[in-house]
C-alpha cells in the first residue's frame, strides 16, 4: 500500500511562515449563485443576521470577513463582497452572493453565473475588531505520520491563513483526526486538509456523509 506523509495542521503553518516566501492571493473559478428572500433576516454561520441588500456572500473555505472580488466572466462586471456565511453546499457552486451583490454583476435573472473570485483583503468585523491584526494565537503539535487506506479531502489551499482558519472551523464543528498533506500541483505547493484515514472506501464514504450533515464538503481520496 502506498503511503503519504502528513503534518499536523498548525505546525506546518508555523514552519512555512518562517520560510519568507510570499503567499499568492487566493483565486477560484466556478459557478456563483445567490440567496435572498427565504434567508433574509436569518442568522448566518458567522452569527450575523443575513441582509439580502448588503454586499456579502457565503463561501465554504474563505475565512469570515475576507473581502472577495467577484468577476462575472460573461459580462466582466464585478463586485467586492465580505464573506459572512458558510456555503453553498451544492457540488457545482463555489459562492452564494447576496441579492444586491448578484444584481450588481447582472446575474439575478438567470440565477447563476460563471465567476472568478479573488481575495483582496480583510474587513473589520461587525463588532469592530479586525481579524488581520496580530492578535490570533493557535496551539500546535508536531507529529509526522504515515497514512494508508482512504481519506476525505476537505480543502486545498496555497494561502496559510485560509489553511489555519479552515482547520479551526472544522475543529469547531467537531471534526477530528485532521492532517495536512503537502502536495505540488502544476509546479505550485498546495496544502490539503485531510480527514482520516479510513480502512475502506465504504468507511470513508460514511465519514463523508457525516461531514456533509455537519455542513462540511469534501470528497473521498485514496492515499498514495
Amino acid at each position: 500500500m502506498n503511503r503519504i506523509i502528513v503534518f499536523s495542521v498548525l505546525v506546518f503553518c508555523l514552519l512555512n511562515a518562517s520560510s519568507g516566501h510570499a503567499q499568492k492571493p487566493f483565486t477560484q473559478t466556478g459557478i456563483a449563485s445567490y440567496y435572498a428572500d427565504d434567508f433574509h433576516g436569518k442568522k448566518t454561520s458567522s452569527g450575523e443576521i443575513y441582509n439580502m441588500w448588503g454586499m456579502t456572500a457565503a463561501h465554504q473555505t474563505i475565512p469570515f470577513h475576507s473581502l472577495v472580488k467577484v468577476i462575472n466572466l460573461v459580462n466582466k462586471k464585478s463586485v467586492v463582497v465580505r464573506i459572512n456565511d458558510a456555503g453553498p453546499f451544492k457540488d457545482d457552486r463555489i459562492i452564494d452572493l447576496s441579492r444586491a451583490a448578484a444584481n450588481k454583476i447582472g446575474m439575478t435573472k438567470k440565477g447563476t453565473a460563471k465567476v472568478r473570485l479573488e481575495v483582496v483583503g480583510v474587513a473589520d468585523s461587525p463588532d469592530g475588531t479586525n481579524p488581520s491584526e496580530n492578535s490570533e494565537y493557535y496551539s500546535f503539535a508536531l507529529k509526522k505520520e504515515r497514512l494508508s487506506g482512504y481519506a476525505i479531502q476537505a480543502g486545498s489551499f496555497s494561502d496559510l491563513d485560509h489553511l489555519i482558519h479552515q482547520s479551526d472551523a472544522l475543529k469547531s464543528k467537531g471534526v477530528t483526526n485532521l492532517h495536512v498533506q503537502m502536495a505540488t500541483v502544476k509546479h505550485e505547493r498546495v496544502h490539503r486538509i485531510i480527514v482520516g484515514p479510513y480502512a475502506t472506501h465504504a468507511a470513508a464514504d460514511a465519514g463523508l456523509a457525516r461531514l456533509k450533515n455537519a455542513g462540511v464538503s469534501g470528497f473521498v481520496v485514496a492515499i498514495r
